[in-house]
């Protein structure tokens, strides 16, 4: 221990015995805790799960068959004009490729974000490959090659306008 904490320990020790007279004085009898109001659980007639199960789950009964309920959705077919790939660019070995597809990157293999419509179940479209100047969507066994599309470019001005001088 150091010599700084001498001091502070005398002054504890001839403290202690002032601060517990005073409450050996006024020493008072308390009474014990007495609960005022008891809990209880009344199990419900109408439940027949455990409590601690999730919500919603239910045991197995042993033997019973299990129908299998497989959400059947309808075919979709991709449209191009679903699909506007306004960029292109074609990666190296270690960067990868990347398109522009409806205003926002993907890269091959990712699943393009579509719009939810309600009642219809989601569609998982893929981005399968980017080659230059074309890009390939897959869903499911379906696929179609979406081009660039460069609306700045593709407007053809006549060769009378690209000459005229007063321009």
């Amino acid at each position: 221990m150091s010599l700084r904490v001498f001091p502070f320990l005398i002054a504890l020790l001839i403290c202690a015995p002032a601060l517990h007279a005073d409450d050996a004085a006024t020493t008072e009898v308390i009474p014990p805790y007495e609960l005022k109001n008891h809990s209880t659980f009344a199990k419900p007639a109408d439940i027949s799960r455990v409590p601690f199960w999730p919500i919603g789950w239910v045991k197995r009964v042993a033997g019973a068959p299990v129908a299998a309920v497989v959400p059947v959705a309808a075919p979709v077919l991709l449209d191009g004009k679903n699909f506007r790939v306004t960029s292109i660019l074609i990666g190296t070995g270690s960067t990868p490729s990347l398109a522009v597809i409806n205003q926002r990157a993907y890269s091959e293999g990712e699943f393009i974000r579509m719009r939810k419509a309600p009642g219809v179940a989601p569609v998982r479209i893929r981005v399968q490959r980017i080659n230059d100047g074309t890009v390939i969507l897959q869903n499911g066994d379906q696929l179609m090659v979406a081009p660039l599309v460069r609306p700045e470019l593709s407007s053809k001005r006549p060769d009378e306008q690209l000459l005229d001088p007063d321009r």
